[in-house]
């Protein structure tokens, strides 16, 4: 990296150099913190790429094979995790340059096509959180719109044109990254014109992205708390008996099933942002006091880097919060697994011998409320 270059304009915080440079104003505790820091670097990305890799691999399969693939939420989720898993792989050559093992990066073509594909990768997953975010507020808040909006076929339209798009802004980066010696860094003749397009970038990826998931999200979580006060309100004040009584047990019951999924979307959409915000801080803090690689100390070298594994967890951490907090997903992902299916079966068998009532629950109810 070169030390005349603003933190600003190198990159997208998106890969850790296996020698980051600090200020010459440095102390021991500067030294410790980065030496620290790069070392957890090189055993953290490895283990990072292999879990998150599978999770998502094993999320598409669960998606497209299970009852899910009928939501048009699935198909955001789906776009997502092949989004994050490509950014996931992208982060393989340049550990590989980082533990010396080889300098593909640093090669012409390889290194321009690598920070095309983390820039790429970096746009379409923040927009993808934005749409199926966008999709939840529209359930939510508008709730008789949702069968006509909230379409299998609107939201591949919707992935199709964050993707074309994704692809074509991001297109100046192929002419703005050079190789170095060891490095991949901004071609000086276009130093100028790539602060410029990474100032958009920021904007793009990070600002508008950000600032409407935290809006959307607590116009959702009042939308909720609205929709439950007046359910029970409804509730203490008629009680239905007979067939009117079973219609609106039903209803309760799609209406659960809606809430499981939008705090399945609030969790992830959140972690988002979360893990997210630490590398835009430092990002706008580069920018607004126009900070060189000379001008920074150790410690905070090492707050960078802690922010950019921070950003690098959120690509790979999707599966986790599905099987946390989705129980739609984890009975899906129980239909999916072969052998995860066969757990059940020996447990209901178990339970038949120990002359207990069987546990009732029906996963069609979940499809038909929520298709």
């Amino acid at each position: 990296m070169d030390s005349n270059m603003s933190l600003g304009t190198i990159s997208n915080f998106t890969t850790i150099t296996e020698s980051p440079i600090i200020g010459a104003n440095q102390t021991e505790f500067d030294l410790w913190a980065v030496q620290m820091v790069s070392s957890f670097y090189l055993y953290y990305t490895p283990m990072l790429v292999f879990l998150g890799v599978i999770g998502n691999l094993v999320s598409i399969y669960v998606f497209y094979i299970s009852k899910l693939r009928l939501q048009s939420t699935s198909q955001y989720l789906s776009a997502l995790a092949l989004s994050d898993t490509v950014f996931l792989l992208q982060l393989t050559p340049p550990w590989l340059s980082a533990t010396q093992i080889t300098g593909i990066f640093h090669r012409g073509g390889f290194c321009q096509v690598f920070v095309y594909i983390s820039y790429v990768s970096c746009c379409l997953s923040a927009w993808l959180v934005v749409s199926f975010t966008l999709e939840r507020f529209v359930a939510v808040i508008y709730p008789l719109r949702r069968n006509a909006v909230c379409t299998v076929a609107r939201a591949r339209y919707v992935i199709i044109s964050i993707v074309l798009a994704s692809l074509i802004l991001n297109i100046p980066v192929l002419r703005f990254a050079v190789p170095s010696h060891n490095d991949c860094n901004i071609d000086r003749e276009y130093l100028d014109h790539a602060a410029r397009f990474n100032l958009v970038d920021t904007i793009v990826s990070f600002t508008i992205p950000l600032a409407g998931i935290v809006i959307l999200n607590s116009w959702i979580m009042f939308g909720v708390w609205r929709l439950e006060r007046t359910r029970r309100r409804l509730m203490k004040a008629e009680r239905p008996r007979g067939r009117r009584r079973a219609r609106c047990t039903r209803l309760l019951a799609c209406q659960r099933a809606q809430q499981r999924v939008t705090r399945m979307l609030l969790i992830v959409s959140s972690v988002f942002v979360i893990l997210n915000l630490p590398a835009y801080t430092f990002r706008v803090l580069a920018y607004a006091y126009d900070l060189n690689t000379d001008e920074i100390g150790g410690r905070w070298t090492a707050l960078q880097q802690l922010s950019v594994m921070f950003f690098h967890t959120n690509f790979a951490i999707n599966f986790m919060l599905y099987c946390l907090t989705g129980q739609n997903f984890r009975r899906a992902l129980v239909q999916s697994v072969p052998w995860l299916r066969r757990r059940p079966c020996l447990a209901n068998a178990l339970r038949d011998d120990a002359v207990l009532p069987p546990r009732t629950g029906s996963l069609s109810m979940y499809t038909v409320c929520s298709s």
